[in-house]
């Protein structure tokens, strides 16, 4: 049985609130405190370097985050710097990431997001809080 428009429209409007706050949570990362994340300072300085990623929607997310879906999978690039690193998405959001090990960084309260730069491939994941959204990338 298909559903009336009607139907539809009610649908999309019950995922709006929820995708409109993934979407803020991400971009509003910039402001949000990283003391929940215990940097990792022990060790050798992470060398600099620039990695850029393209997300993609994964299968285990829910139906609902395809709405979010390009806005995502646009190119990001990751900026490795003095030890720390940057995030920056290409519509100019810039995201401070702390470092949890060497060569791995992570961040976010409402978006989590975690850069893994000594696996082979370099991987990125990014999920809301919840994890019923996720996204992945990687990068030689």
């Amino acid at each position: 049985m298909m559903a009336s428009s009607d139907e539809a429209n009610l649908f999309n409007c019950r995922w709006m609130p929820a995708i409109a706050l993934t979407v803020a949570g991400l971009f509003s990362g910039c402001s949000q405190s990283q003391s929940t994340l215990a940097p990792a300072t022990a060790g050798s300085t992470n060398p600099n370097s620039v990695t850029v990623f393209t997300l993609a929607l994964q299968p285990d997310s829910v139906s609902g985050c395809i709405m979010t879906d390009p806005g995502m999978t646009r190119p990001v690039t990751l900026t490795v710097t003095s030890n720390s690193a940057e995030l920056l998405t290409s519509g100019g959001i810039h995201y401070e990431l702390t470092r949890v090990a060497p060569n791995v960084y992570a961040g976010g309260y409402w978006i989590k997001i975690r850069v893994d730069l000594s696996a082979r491939p370099k991987c990125l994941t990014v999920s809301n809080d919840d994890r019923s959204c996720n996204w992945a990338a990687t990068a030689a």
